[in-house]
């Protein structure tokens, strides 16, 4: 009877873990969907986007909105999802987002991908790229002098974002909820 009870207890157990890690995957889909499309991120888009206008930068101006468009359609289709995306997915929407920030950070800030082939068709959470990138901008000083360098690369089978830590002047205090919502959805 008692291997009976300790049965009967584990499988209590593992129903209990498993509700509760849908409820924390239904949060952070959600939290992720939210601080995706804030409207710092928002306003900045404009006011770069404002600033191609101002230029008479017309050629530029509808690349942004393009890829302002993609963004926002691939953040709103995939912040709802729970499936995995392909890696090719993923760096076709970071790069969409880092271009954004291209335009926003003149030539202060640079992307490079490095992506092997054989490893596109590997499948990750969606949005996993943005949280770091976004990290990376907002939390580094990022100057004429010193601009941003940002390494988003495939080593072995592993996924790398790298860039130097250049302290702001008046660091910017994070949550930390974006890596821990990534963390949670590797998990």
């Amino acid at each position: 009877y008692s291997q009976i009870y300790v049965l009967i207890y584990q499988r209590q157990q593992i129903i209990l873990e498993n509700e509760q890690l849908q409820n924390e995957n239904l949060t952070t889909r959600y939290n992720m969907l939210v601080s995706q499309i804030n409207p710092h991120f928002f306003f900045n888009s404009l006011n770069s986007l404002s600033m191609l206008v101002r230029d008479n930068d017309s050629k530029r101006a509808l690349e942004y909105i393009d890829q302002l468009s993609y963004t926002f359609r691939y953040i709103t289709q995939n912040g709802k999802n729970t499936e995995l995306v392909s890696l090719e997915e993923e760096i076709t929407f970071a790069e969409a987002y880092c271009y954004m920030f291209r335009i926003r950070y003149a030539d202060k800030i640079f992307f490079d991908f490095e992506i092997d082939e054989q490893y596109k068709g590997y499948l990750l959470p969606a949005l996993s790229l943005q949280p770091l990138i976004g990290n990376a901008v907002k939390h580094n000083a990022i100057t004429s002098k010193n601009p941003l360098r940002v390494s988003i690369r495939t080593e072995g089978d592993c996924l790398v974002v790298l860039n130097p830590v250049r302290p702001l002047l008046e660091p910017q205090v994070g949550t930390g909820t974006g890596l821990e919502n990534l963390a949670s959805r590797y998990e």
